[in-house]
């Protein structure tokens, strides 16, 4: 799948080991003419990604530097992104309540972990199948798992975003008052962001549409 920041590849070790789950390799997108925060957000990911353990985040498996080819390498998630679920929003407040207990356990295991995402988001949140991993769930559905660490904050490493950028960095339409002002250390930005997610679920609208700019 080839998107506008990466290419992910299905891959496999060239010797099999009993009880790997499916891989995928992402590649970021390094020709020339890409946003040079993007690159450092990838190096960002690379750094994080192996200091991440549980069942709300893949399993971190390989890297690869700049200096010869640039790659993760982790556990492909079986199940669907949250996205799929706002094309049926407005949903039932019971069924809502349900996906956000599933955001929330895996936000708490995450800031637990010293981290906060900072693009809380429905693509960036895979809800498990049953028995993927994970600890089950109603309607087939195990846990949430976080993917995308390419905005993300770690108190115990290096932010090189906050080094190398003084603009504001997210997804607008879920990005906390904080991250506008590019705090970028705060959990709650996380909470503000699954808000929003919620909300829209709730009621089939963002609540504060689809702003273009932080401004």
């Amino acid at each position: 799948h080839r998107g506008g920041m990466a290419t992910l590849w299905h891959v496999s070790r060239v010797d099999p080991v009993a009880g790997d789950p499916p891989f995928l390799m992402k590649v970021p997108r390094v020709r020339g003419g890409e946003d040079p925060a993007a690159i450092v957000g990838f190096e960002v990911e690379q750094m994080i990604m192996p200091a991440l353990a549980g069942a709300h985040v893949p399993r971190f498996v390989a890297k690869g530097d700049f200096t010869r080819v640039p790659y993760i390498v982790m556990e492909q998630i079986d199940g669907a992104s949250l996205r799929e679920r706002f094309d049926a929003a407005p949903l039932a407040i019971d069924e809502v309540a349900r996906i956000g207990a599933k955001v929330a356990t895996a936000l708490h295991d995450l800031h637990r972990q010293h981290v906060v995402h900072l693009d809380v988001k429905p693509s960036n949140i895979v809800l498990r199948r049953r028995g993927d991993g994970g600890e089950g769930g109603e309607g087939g559905e195990g846990d949430a798992v976080l993917i995308d660490f390419g905005l993300s904050h770690h108190d115990l490493l290096p932010d090189l975003l906050e080094e190398e950028f003084d603009l504001p960095m997210g997804t607008s339409p879920y990005m906390s008052p904080e991250q506008v002002r590019f705090v970028r250390n705060d959990p709650r930005s996380d909470l503000f962001s699954t808000g929003v997610m919620l909300y829209h679920l709730a009621t089939g609208a963002r609540p504060f549409g689809m702003p273009s700019s932080v401004h």
